[in-house]
């Protein structure tokens, strides 16, 4: 985390100084700050669930069935869980950092996170509303074999290499 802050430290350094030369570092700082103010009740809120959730989740049924132990069923229901998942970004990465910080494989962990990417059924209404139910379909069963495979495969990383 500290890299990453570090990094994105120096990238609005770079930027602040470049606009800084063209006489709009002004309005960049206030852009931010209104986009800071616009989505840190929602980054506060999203870190208070994930902590409300590290808290009830069981640890033996993070073991049981997300720990890199579980395999296929961890890559299986992270899939599922990433499928149902019905939040923004900003709530699903600190409840997923949340569930591999409470144990989860690596494997279940990337299944996770592809199933919120390429399956999440929160967004089916409006895509089959643009594009047809058929479309829709077809796309999330192409995409189901793709985050399994993308969990399995860094399942097997996290025992070869982990």
């Amino acid at each position: 985390m500290i890299f990453t802050t570090v990094i994105f430290l120096f990238l609005a350094l770079v930027l602040y100084f470049i606009n800084m030369k063209k006489g709009m570092h002004m309005n960049g700082l206030r852009a931010g700050l209104r986009g800071l103010i616009t989505v840190l009740p929602a980054i506060l809120l999203a870190l208070l669930l994930a902590g409300m959730l590290e808290v009830l989740i069981p640890e033996e049924f993070v073991k049981r069935w997300l720990a890199g132990e579980a395999g296929l069923t961890g890559v299986l229901l992270g899939t599922l869980g990433g499928m149902l998942m019905a939040v923004g970004p900003y709530a699903s990465y600190p409840i997923i950092a949340t569930i591999y910080a409470s144990g989860a494989g690596l494997g279940t962990t990337i299944a996770l996170i592809t199933g919120w990417t390429f399956l999440g059924l929160s967004r089916v209404p409006f895509e089959s509303g643009f594009l047809g139910l058929r479309f829709s379909l077809f796309r999330i069963a192409l995409h189901i074999p793709v985050c399994i495979a993308a969990g399995l495969i860094a399942h097997w990383i996290e025992l070869l290499f982990m």
